[in-house]
């Protein structure tokens, strides 16, 4: 990535334009207290509410703004990931909110689909499409039948083909972009719209399919020659309470030709597996249309997968650092642009968290402002003298660990998104005091 400095959220809605000058201000400022303090205080969210019941506010181009920034950052590159994901926003509490339905069975809430676009490094770019979705009643169970009949176009998984489609058609000319998706976008549907778009894709398989030869997908992966070892970061996984651990894995690959009623297609196929001994080996079976002929190709198609986890992350730091669950708008409509805004706030977090160790050289001003990193390392350093150049953001980033977490042993490796967001929060806290002191 170049050494440009990352725009905050505010910046990046610096070009809306709400028709009204007054009301263009009042959105940044009011972005600007959400990026402080991640938290929104009482007298901010005063301001911020009369600016969402304003007429001539509109969420669309709040999506323009958010777009563009992506995109820009998008032309810094020559390939990118566009990692989509759903989830959850749970509102069950939220009785009286005008419009909201149901996200799940009996919880009242949103379904958030997303499309992130991330680096091959793994550094978050932004997001390209974010859509919501309210049910008016509780999901409808159809037989495995009923199922089957139903078109494409009426399920719910359409929003992954969708949002693929969409997503491609935002990519500048000359740049490549990859689609990553987890289980959920195993759809044979998806990956002729992805051929027909002859744009390239990594999907975790879900189904078993039957090949031309007769035999099953997994079972020919499965016999597959192994083509190289990996040492992988394995996440942590709180719904099977395990913990985040460095797994040593070996990895296979090879070439099928599935089919759906009529139509076949030929893809590729990678397995990767766990080699160490444990309990519940992880073993990921991918679905891919980059070549595979060299272990070289194959390994770098895997490391394009882990940083699926990246939107995984952003979703976390959305729901537990800026409380999207939290929300209290009075309509399902005022309470998009809020989850957007949000968003683009959890992205910046997620950036300054990967930014500081994906780019060695990365200093601190490609984050802060010039006051504000003298002010970090003075808070830091316990030291009333700032330094008089920047230091590296990697050292930045520790800073905000520290005050958020506290300090730890170098083993315990890098702090993650909520000790930054906690520290940011505890930063700007302390910066708002001291300038209320002058």
């Amino acid at each position: 990535m170049e050494e440009n400095r990352y725009r905050s959220p505010e910046e990046d809605l610096g070009t809306v334009e709400l028709g009204d000058a007054r009301l263009n201000r009042r959105l940044i400022s009011s972005v600007e207290d959400r990026v402080r303090s991640v938290e929104q205080t009482r007298s901010s969210a005063k301001g911020f509410y009369r600016l969402l019941a304003n007429d001539k506010f509109e969420r669309e181009k709040l999506e323009e703004s958010m777009r563009k920034a992506t995109i820009e950052r998008i032309t810094q590159h020559e390939r990118v990931l566009l990692v989509q994901d759903t989830t959850d926003i749970n509102l069950n509490g939220h009785k009286k909110t005008e419009n909201l339905g149901y996200c799940s069975n009996n919880t009242k809430g949103i379904k958030l689909h997303d499309c992130m676009a991330v680096a091959c490094d793994g550094i978050p770019l932004g997001l390209l499409i974010q859509q919501y979705e309210t049910r008016e009643e509780a999901k409808l169970q159809l037989s495995e039948s009923e199922k089957k009949v139903r078109p494409i176009e009426e399920k719910e998984s359409y929003r992954w083909i969708e949002t693929l489609k969409k997503s491609i058609e935002q990519i500048p000319a000359g740049v490549e972009a990859i689609t990553i998706c987890d289980r959920e976008g195993d759809i044979f549907e998806l990956y002729e719209q992805a051929l027909e778009l002859e744009s390239s894709f990594v999907i975790r398989a879900s189904y078993d399919r039957k090949t031309q030869t007769g035999e099953k997908s997994f079972a020919k992966i499965r016999s597959a020659p192994v083509i190289g070892y990996a040492a992988i970061d394995i996440p942590r996984d709180s719904r099977k309470n395990r913990k985040a651990r460095r797994a040593q894995m070996a990895v296979s690959s090879c070439s099928v030709s599935v089919s759906k009623k009529k139509t076949s297609l030929s893809v590729n196929m990678i397995r990767i597996f766990e080699i160490t001994e444990t309990q519940e080996p992880v073993e990921w079976i991918l679905i891919t249309n980059l070549p595979v002929d060299t272990s070289d190709k194959v390994m770098e198609i895997v490391g394009y997968y882990v940083h699926r986890w990246k939107i995984e992350r952003f979703h976390y730091v959305l729901k537990s650092g800026c409380k999207v669950e939290e929300i209290q708008q009075r309509s399902y409509e005022r309470i998009l642009p809020v989850i957007l805004i949000c968003s683009m706030i959890a992205n910046f977090i997620l950036a300054m968290t990967y930014l500081g160790r994906a780019v060695p050289g990365a200093l601190c001003d490609m984050i802060f402002e010039e006051d504000e990193w003298k002010l970090l390392y003075r808070f830091a350093k316990k030291t009333k003298i700032p330094p008089d150049k920047p230091y590296s953001l990697a050292q930045a980033i520790e800073f905000l660990g520290q005050l958020g977490a506290g300090k730890r042993a170098p083993s315990d490796g890098p702090y993650g998104e909520k000790s930054i967001w906690l520290g940011l929060k505890i930063f700007y806290s302390a910066v708002d005091l001291l300038v209320g002191q002058v």
